[in-house]
């Protein structure tokens, strides 16, 4: 019961953090894409149920209302990728974006906590899927700089 009160608490917070990236009152990181295993590394190794970063970019030519949300969390002890589906994009990219990782050996999810309802993966290679998904699905160039908003433990740039 204390593990679904985490999740449910931290799809809580997403929303808000979401909304107060809106209006740039949360604290946020820049990273690049080649930075995502490090993320995952870190996520894996300093947090605990409920921990989480969002990735949040842009695709080429999009509108500011147009970003994509990309999420690992970590959910009943294990490391995941979540594909949350509260942003226009994520849900119009929904179909597309499970037929790309079904072509990659990827299999998502769907799940609902709270009435937020999300595609999750884990297991091998959700580091590699996720950038794959920025890089080759949304074409962002690997220079891009991500917003990155963490809960749970702190980024730490390797030197």
């Amino acid at each position: 019961m204390h593990i679904i009160f985490i999740i449910i608490a931290a799809l809580i917070i997403i929303g808000l953090i979401l909304f107060f990236r809106r209006t740039r009152i949360a604290s946020d990181y820049l990273i690049k894409v080649s930075d995502i295993p490090d993320v995952l590394s870190q996520l894996q190794r300093t947090g605990k149920d409920g921990s989480f970063a969002v990735l949040i970019f842009g695709p080429p030519n999009s509108k500011d209302d147009e970003e994509i949300n990309l999420q690992y969390s970590i959910e009943g002890g294990k490391v995941g990728l979540d594909w949350v589906l509260l942003g226009a994009p994520n849900i119009a990219d929904r179909d597309r974006i499970k037929v790309f990782a079904s072509g990659l050996g990827h299999e998502w999810v769907e799940k609902e906590m709270n009435r937020v309802r999300y595609l999750r993966v884990t297991g091998p290679g959700i580091s590699e899927l996720g950038m794959k998904i920025i890089l080759d699905f949304y074409h962002v160039p690997s220079e891009t700089d991500l917003t990155m908003i963490t809960e749970g433990f702190d980024w730490q740039r390797k030197q």
